[in-house]
């Protein structure tokens, strides 16, 4: 990733509520990494070290000190600060630097800018814009540095506020552009030859009527339907409902997933249950398929409250476990055609460590195997390729978490999820196929499980979902993609659709794609022996042809293992 600084800057009219006096006691000293304030308490210079690469990025992370307050959704906010690297680990010669802003306990709120810094002193602007309502007990923004061995130094640094109604546009920014984003990329070049010999095939469609062979007939011919999943995550109350939202979802998208229905905690609340079951029996009947997530998420923040209650009750704990799961799966079975068995295992292990090993989180494929042995299995973590997929040590893990369930469980592990929420640290699509690689070799299916953007820029929103998608697409390990939403008011980061239906900056890659690049449709004469011959994406088909006034239509499969010869009966 580079970053430069946009030419297009206007005056603002922020607050800075940084806490200039407690600054200089922003001072951390320990063996992986230290932090110390220099200089003096007008204009003091921070110099941040890592000494060896922790587990985690941040368990180097310090918070700046703020003026607190409550903040409302759509309030933007500026930090900027320069910086210069010393040394630095890296080929590129820079250190890196993740700003996080903190907006509720859930991770997933986080909004995240990975920066990269050079050897001379260059001014950074990072706006970000809030996505909820903030508590003032939630707020936080910290900077992280637990990347590999390296030093820098920053200074004037400032947080701004804005007033609401504040355009992020009109902020100052720090551009982001990302290795392999110009037009004539070779990487691109050799991934859509990929997709080419990956997703297509040639094929033979003969026509026939009454025994006869229909010579010289025009046709109309159109992919209805991908055979490859594309999907988003849903919610039950918008199926059930027959919202605007879940129409553009059935005419899009051919798998879903709940994004919060079939969690422990959801589905024991009031109706919730009986909301979702009515849910699983609309999108079976719209022949939509859904992903079941999740069966085990093992930290107790996702758990009900009985689970902390029992923390002192191995026995307890796997009972009330084996209760959930087989719960689930009855309620489920004939509905969900795969389910995320495990989630974020890396750092949810209260289960693992109350029971004493990783046993509890085998029992839940073996379960599965048992009850729903048609569905597919599939583990789920994140970090894996975000943050510019440079987390070597949590990759390693979580292919070796893989490879200890297979072992332990008779290798019941069908697919494995990676999220992919995307931060402003753009991973570089070459960076995403070598990862892809990685797990691929595992010999299990691969889901982009849960794809989203913190950039809001729209055009390289729009961008690197393409390239993002054309090199999962081209990978042949990969099953399935999923975007972690689809309406914008839904979630900041993902915008398919604005929040009237328009199509959003990601929905622009998207439709791109799979309504134009990877979409076959085509008019064609038969030959005098009845025969049409094309090459096209594997899916359903949908034809249609005048006989004697009269408009025919029908549908036809294209399978990667099927005959090339397709037979069609006109009658």
């Amino acid at each position: 990733m580079s970053l430069y600084l946009s030419q297009a800057q206007t005056s603002h009219n922020g607050i800075n509520i940084l806490d200039s006096l407690k600054l200089r006691f922003l001072k951390s000293n320990n063996a992986e990494g230290e932090i110390s304030v220099n200089g003096n308490s007008d204009s003091p210079i921070i110099k941040i070290t890592t000494n060896t690469q922790p587990a985690f990025i941040y368990n180097l992370a310090s918070k700046i000190p703020l003026i607190h307050k409550e903040f409302k959704e759509g309030q933007v906010f500026l930090i900027s600060f320069k910086a210069r690297t010393i040394s630095s680990s890296l080929e590129t010669g820079e250190a890196k630097l993740l700003w996080l802003l903190r907006q509720s306990e859930s991770h997933k709120d986080n909004l995240t800018n990975t920066i990269s810094i050079g050897s001379d002193w260059q001014e950074f602007h990072i706006p970000f814009q809030a996505s909820r309502n903030i508590l003032e007990k939630d707020f936080r923004v910290v900077f992280q540095y637990g990347f590999k061995p390296q030093s820098l130094e920053m200074k004037d640094l400032t947080f701004e506020v804005f007033p609401m109604g504040t355009s992020l546009d009109a902020l100052p920014k720090t551009e982001i552009s990302y290795v392999g984003m110009e037009p004539n990329a070779q990487w691109r070049v050799n991934a859509i030859s990929r997709i080419e010999k990956l997703r297509k095939k040639d094929f033979i469609l003969k026509f026939v009527s009454n025994g006869k062979t229909v010579e010289n007939q025009s046709f109309s011919i159109s992919l209805k339907s991908h055979a490859f999943p594309f999907g988003a995550a849903i919610n039950a109350k918008d199926v059930v409902e027959g919202t605007m939202k879940y129409n553009l979802f059935k005419e899009n998208f051919n798998l879903a997933v709940f994004e919060n229905d079939l969690k422990i905690k959801s589905w024991y609340r009031g109706k919730n249950a009986e909301t979702t079951k009515k849910a699983m029996e609309i999108l079976k009947s719209d022949g939509i398929d859904l992903k079941g997530h999740v069966l085990i998420w093992p930290g107790f923040n996702y758990l009900t409250n009985e689970y902390r209650q029992q923390k002192n009750n191995p026995e307890a704990i796997k009972s009330l476990m084996g209760e959930h799961v087989q719960t689930m799966l009855v309620e489920t079975k004939g509905y969900t055609t795969q389910w995320d068995v495990v989630n974020e295992a890396y750092t949810n292990q209260d289960l693992q460590n109350i029971t004493g090993s990783e046993e509890i989180l085998f029992d839940g494929f073996k379960m599965a195997k048992k009850l729903q042995p048609s569905s597919a299995r599939f583990t789920n973590e994140y970090g894996i390729i975000s943050k510019g997929g440079i987390d070597s040590k949590k990759q390693e893990w979580y292919y070796n978490f893989i490879k200890r369930i297979d072992e332990n469980t008779g290798g019941l592990v069908d697919g494995i999820g990676i999220q992919c929420h995307i931060g402003s640290d753009l991973t570089s699509p070459e960076r995403v196929l070598k990862i892809l690689t990685y797990y691929g070799s595992l010999g299990k299916k691969i889901s982009i499980s849960e794809f989203t953007m913190d950039i809001k820029d729209p055009q390289l929103r729009e961008q690197y979902t393409r390239d993002f998608m054309i090199a999962a697409f081209s990978h042949p390990n990969v099953s399935e993609f999923l975007f972690w939403g689809y309406m914008e008011e839904e979630s900041k980061k993902v915008d398919i659709f604005k929040s009237n239906g328009e199509i959003g900056s990601m929905g622009k890659a998207y439709f791109g794609l799979v309504k134009g690049a990877w979409h076959t449709k085509f008019n064609a004469s038969t030959d005098n022996q009845g025969y049409i011959k094309n090459r096209g994406f594997f899916g359903t088909y949908e034809y249609q042809t005048v006989v004697d006034g009269q408009l025919k239509t029908g549908t036809f499969t294209l399978g990667k293992d099927q005959n090339s010869i397709i037979t069609i009966n006109l009658e």
